[in-house]
């Protein structure tokens, strides 16, 4: 797109005015060889003091020009303008320097920043019947343009094609510059078609067009066009790119602007941050592609860090009962304090995800945290009563205290959230005869739902599996796609067993019934466990699966044969263990 930057450039104005005394002394041609006036030999002093006693017209005329000059090289402007005056007042001279000097007047006034002037004294110019010059008429353009008059600008520059006068590639690029500025798009549509056949491979003018094209509303031809220099290898900016997509989905095509961009993403010719992942969701989504646009507003919240990408993506994850993933998002979008106005939605989210993973207790303490701020109060309490849930007591009325919260708001870790919202009742659970279990000791518990499993065994150690974990998801989301199945949560691992018996099987959550080859697919029951949510940073695997276990068994519950390790976005690991 011409910008006004451009557009100074392009007419050599982007300098002060004395940074660019050089550009228009060197069209203002000081040759006082030819004069032939009485003055021509006597100094500018001697000629400054008879001037005015010269009657003979040419002799006037003459002096005052080479005065003039003389000035001009001087840089004394004032005064140099005062002897045009007087030469051209004496009209002693031929048409054709008359106009030559109200040119060289023109671009003093110019320097002087004497727009009005310089203008009128073009207008003086075209009209002495001669064959006028293209130059005329830029400079005159140029001097309305710096008055705001930009109907004049188009008015000074249409006789410039009208009278079939050439331009070089450089004059067309001032005289584009103009028109663009002044909303003239039709002309600059026709000045940019003869710039493309002047210089085909530059690849201003392919963008050009296409911006020009979109001045006017002509949606398909910029697409066309953008589309033709894509077919002829023009390079592309990001913005042009990002561009190109936006043609394609406004014309009814979102699918191949997602394709388009997606591709350019994983190519890295735009850059991967949270906006082009958020045009790329907007695109799938147009394209109804739902997975693909949840993926990709996955990616969107997580660069971008917009909690209102994060509650939105957590919306359409509840709609598709997408609990796990939606419970994970909620985790990711309360990293940091929330603005007050945000805390009340996210902690109903959050207990939404929290009661349908079965771990009723955070849940209602998510409810009750949205009933204490504004914005999700009355829902919140509708599913307070749908769970039929105890009222809160005096200690849980006086704060937000959750993975969710505001600057003023007590924070609670995701994986002592169950602790946290047991309370009392928690220090008071009897886990055996004569011994209280100790509130630090208490883990987080819920039941995980039915899922469908699609996998592949791993026979080789769990500290290996972390290693290859990625290459061996990428060649499995490959095959399912392509079987028809779509994945419904991330990563994980299914340990069943233990030592030389157990098996470990690497898979995805599915919907659908993909079949592929060397993998399996199975229904994995309701999963009762204990579960711990980790940063992935510090210490080994072993040693947290070890830890881990310990304090579950410390916590008075009896484990089961089966093992999970859930992969979240990022090094984020959840850890769960079969309890009964």
């Amino acid at each position: 797109m011409l910008t006004r930057a451009c557009l100074l450039l392009a007419l050599g104005l982007s300098l002060p005015v004395l940074g660019q005394e050089g550009q228009y002394r060197s069209k203002i041609r000081i040759d006082t060889a030819g004069d032939s006036s009485q003055g021509a030999g006597l100094s500018v002093d001697e000629l400054e003091r008879q001037i005015n006693s010269i009657a003979e017209p040419y002799a006037r005329s003459s002096a005052g020009r080479h005065l003039a000059r003389h000035f001009v090289e001087q840089r004394e402007y004032d005064k140099a303008i005062e002897y045009y005056q007087t030469a051209l007042a004496a009209g002693g001279l031929s048409d054709v320097a008359n106009r030559e000097m109200l040119r060289e007047l023109a671009q003093v006034y110019l320097l002087s920043e004497n727009y009005a002037d310089a203008a009128a004294a073009l207008e003086r110019a075209l009209r002495i019947k001669l064959v006028p010059e293209a130059t005329d008429y830029l400079l005159l353009a140029q001097a309305y343009y710096r008055l705001g008059k930009l109907v004049q600008v188009v008015a000074a520059l249409d006789p410039v094609r009208e009278q079939g006068l050439v331009l070089t590639v450089v004059q067309q690029r001032q005289a584009l510059a103009l028109y663009y500025q002044a909303g003239a798009y039709a002309q600059c549509e026709h000045l940019l078609r003869q710039l493309l056949d002047a210089e085909p491979d530059n690849p201003e003018n392919w963008h050009q067009l296409a911006s020009v094209f979109l001045q006017q509303g002509k949606r398909k031809q910029a697409l066309d066009q953008l589309t033709l220099a894509r077919e002829k290898s023009v390079p592309f900016r990001e913005q042009d790119i990002r561009l190109l997509a936006d043609l394609q989905a406004v014309n009814g095509n979102p699918f191949g602007a997602a394709e388009l961009l997606q591709d350019a993403l994983s190519s890295k010719t735009v850059a991967a941050n949270g906006l082009n992942y958020r045009k790329l969701f907007q695109f799938w989504l147009q394209a109804r592609e739902q997975d693909r646009a949840l993926a990709a507003l996955v990616q969107a919240a997580r660069l971008s860090g917009d909690i209102e990408l994060y509650l939105y993506l957590a919306q359409l994850q509840m709609e598709q009962e997408a609990w796990q993933p939606m419970y994970q998002t909620m985790l990711g979008a309360c990293k940091a304090p929330l603005q007050d106005k945000y805390v009340g939605r996210a902690n109903l989210f959050l207990g939404i995800s929290q009661l349908k993973l079965g771990d009723a207790p955070s849940a209602r303490r998510s409810f009750i945290n949205a009933t204490l701020v504004g914005g999700a109060g009355a829902q919140a309490g509708q599913w307070l009563q749908y769970m039929k849930a105890d009222p809160p007591t005096d200690s849980e009325l006086r704060g937000v205290a959750s993975v969710c919260h505001g600057a003023g708001d007590k924070q609670v870790a995701a994986d002592a959230f169950s602790a946290e919202a047991n309370g009392v009742a928690a220090a008071q659970a009897v886990t055996a005869p004569g011994r209280v279990e100790s509130p630090a000791l208490a883990v987080a518990t819920k039941t995980v739902p039915k899922l469908n499993f699609f996998y592949t065994e791993y026979d080789k150690p769990l500290a290996q599996l972390t290693l290859d974990a990625r290459k061996l998801a990428l060649a499995m989301g490959v095959v399912l796609v392509k079987s028809g199945g779509t994945i419904d949560g991330p990563l994980q691992v299914i340990a069943l067993g233990e030592g030389a018996q157990g098996e470990l099987q690497l898979g995805f959550p599915v919907r659908g019934v993909p079949r592929g080859g060397k993998y399996k697919y199975r229904a994995a029951g309701e999963f009762k466990c204990a579960y711990l949510v980790h940063d992935g940073k510090g210490g080994s695997l072993a040693d947290l699966w070890a830890g881990f276990l310990t304090r579950v068994q410390e916590a008075g519950y009896t484990l089961t044969n089966e093992r999970r390790l859930v992969m979240q976005a990022g090094s984020g690991l959840e850890l769960q263990v079969g309890v009964e």
